[in-house]
């Protein structure tokens, strides 16, 4: 916030320094301004993390393995993987 509050600052400061904006000739169209999109991310620019949890059984009792994806993108894995597992997803700093 502090950066584009300098920028129009600054952008202003320049503009009354060079007189204002340049005069407009007759029958010549003014120029297009360009605009700038900005979006909102999720912390960490929407990065994400997950881990798996397996098991042996469909009951989801007796665990099998797991299976960790970190924020820094190392995946670790213990035991073996099975057809049951449950997983969730967190978000990164």
């Amino acid at each position: 916030m502090t950066l584009s509050r300098w920028v129009i600052g600054f952008s202003a400061l320049l503009l009354g320094a060079c007189g204002g904006p340049a005069e407009m000739e007759e029958g010549v169209a003014p120029e297009t301004t360009a605009s700038v999109a900005q979006r909102s991310e999720q912390p960490g620019g929407g990065r994400q993390g997950f881990h798996r949890t397996y098991y042996h059984d469909a009951a989801k009792t007796r665990w099998a393995g797991a299976l960790h994806g970190d924020c820094l993108g190392y995946i670790t894995q213990s035991g073996v993987v099975t057809s049951y597992f449950d997983e969730y997803a967190f978000l990164c700093e």
